[in-house]
């Protein structure tokens, strides 16, 4: 096992230890970044969207479609309050292509997308017509510009988040928006079940985030107007739902998670 006790963020070396065993878990004392400094990329061929999603979600990918084409249509609502382009739009890490299927249907053209799947790559293809490039965002080259960049869990695979963040920044012109979405450790799972959550982590997940850690380094690389969401709103990892009042601690919960951005997941949409 290679460990890299480097923060992937700020490259800073004070980190504390916060776990040891299937991987090492880091927080780095600068910038407040949750690490894994022993990451090791997956195959995300087939198995990965399908036994692997099934296990997660108790479906396959393909058959999430409604779901994962809903949630696209609302992501996409939020990109629109940010910028009234409707062309150039690259979605990294598109899988099979729903998000793209919902930014057609949903008036946006010039679709492109990267997905380092080709079974993935070309059920957009052929199903879509839309194109999607089969790479590693890393040996990806921008040549030209997008005025929308979305990447949905894509951030926290990469071992260099750093340098992909850089990346998409450059590549964006004025007034571009870059949304994405990433574990949080502002949330009840690290929060709340720090053993569990440690325990559970993916080996191939880099890099974990919270609002306030990601609206300060997004700033400082340029962004100007960063809007945070909570990724999922899941009250019973607090509570017990047995519990009488649940129905009341639900809402009350729902109204605070989305104020603060309180959540395992998390939505990020920044403005250059």
């Amino acid at each position: 096992m290679i460990i890299n006790k480097h923060c992937p963020l700020c490259a800073s070396e004070q980190c504390a230890l916060l776990y040891e065993g299937h991987i090492s878990i880091f927080q780095c004392k600068s910038c407040r970044a949750v690490f894994n400094a022993s990451h090791r990329p997956l195959e995300y061929g087939e198995s990965y969207f399908n036994e692997e999603y099934r296990t997660q979600y108790g479906k396959s990918y393909l058959e999430d479609f409604d779901t994962i084409y809903a949630l696209g249509k609302k992501r996409l609502a939020r990109i629109a309050s940010l910028t009234h382009h409707a062309s150039g739009l690259l979605d990294i890490g598109s899988a099979y292509g729903f998000f793209l299927k919902a930014a057609f249907d949903n008036g946006y053209r010039d679709l492109a997308g990267i997905e380092i799947s080709r079974e993935a790559a070309a059920y957009c293809e052929h199903t879509f017509k839309i194109t999607v490039q089969t790479l590693n965002f890393e040996e990806y080259t921008f040549t030209r510009n997008f005025n929308i960049i979305t990447g949905w869990y894509f951030i926290e695979h990469l071992h260099d988040p750093q340098s992909a963040f850089m990346k998409i920044f450059n590549a964006l012109p004025r007034g571009g928006v870059f949304a994405f979405s990433v574990p949080s450790f502002f949330g009840p799972q690290f929060l709340f079940h720090r053993d569990e959550w440690c325990e559970s982590h993916p080996v191939d997940h880099r890099v974990n985030f919270s609002p306030k850690l990601i609206r300060r380094f997004l700033r400082s690389l340029g962004f100007t107007k960063i809007i945070t969401f909570p990724g999922g709103i899941h009250p019973q990892r607090v509570f017990p739902q047995a519990l009488i009042h649940f129905p009341f601690v639900r809402a009350f919960y729902a109204k605070i998670s989305s104020i603060v951005s309180f959540s395992d997941t998390l939505e990020v949409y920044a403005r250059k």
